[in-house]
């Protein structure tokens, strides 16, 4: 890969790359710096990517670096759990419908809350999320059908509360 042909993946993948980290996320920092790594990791690597597979590499890479971030948030949960909560207030219960709808796709699995973003608010084809995920695009449909299953659930069983 070249400079230029870099560069080129930098100013049309960018932002379709930091609105899956910034979604899966939910933090415009850390989606920031996982773009960011993700496209340092792929200048470190020119020279063995393909031209060709460039999105894929780039989305793996982010997905990986993704879920690092989410594991690293988890054990700090658990720590944070073992400290004395009532120090703590708890947080307003009222929800809005997208924040409804948000907190019910960051429940998801990792794997199947990144399929269902480059799905739906990406718009990639079966076949290219496989690509980026190293998966089968059959494998890519399963995990989607359980997304939106689960998804399905959860707003039946809200609607059914109220």
């Amino acid at each position: 890969m070249t400079n230029a042909e870099y560069n080129h993946s930098v100013e049309h993948l960018s932002d379709s790359l930091y609105r899956f980290a910034v979604q899966f996320l939910k933090d415009s920092e850390e989606a920031q710096d996982v773009v960011q790594d993700a496209f340092e990791k792929l200048w470190l690597n020119r020279e063995k990517v393909e031209r060709e597979k460039v999105k894929s590499w780039l989305f793996t890479c982010a997905h990986n670096g993704m879920l690092n971030q989410v594991y690293r948030k988890k054990r700090q949960i658990k720590h944070l759990d073992s400290l004395d909560k009532s120090d703590f207030q708890q947080p307003d219960r009222t929800f809005e419908s997208k924040q409804v709808v948000d907190l019910m796709v960051s429940s998801l699995p990792p794997l199947q809350k990144s399929i269902l973003l480059l799905r739906d608010l990406e718009g990639y084809t079966y076949e290219e999320i496989g690509d980026m995920l190293s998966i089968s695009s059959a494998q890519v449909k399963v995990y989607l059908f359980r997304a939106r299953i689960k998804i399905k659930k959860q707003l039946k069983g809200i609607f059914e509360l109220a």
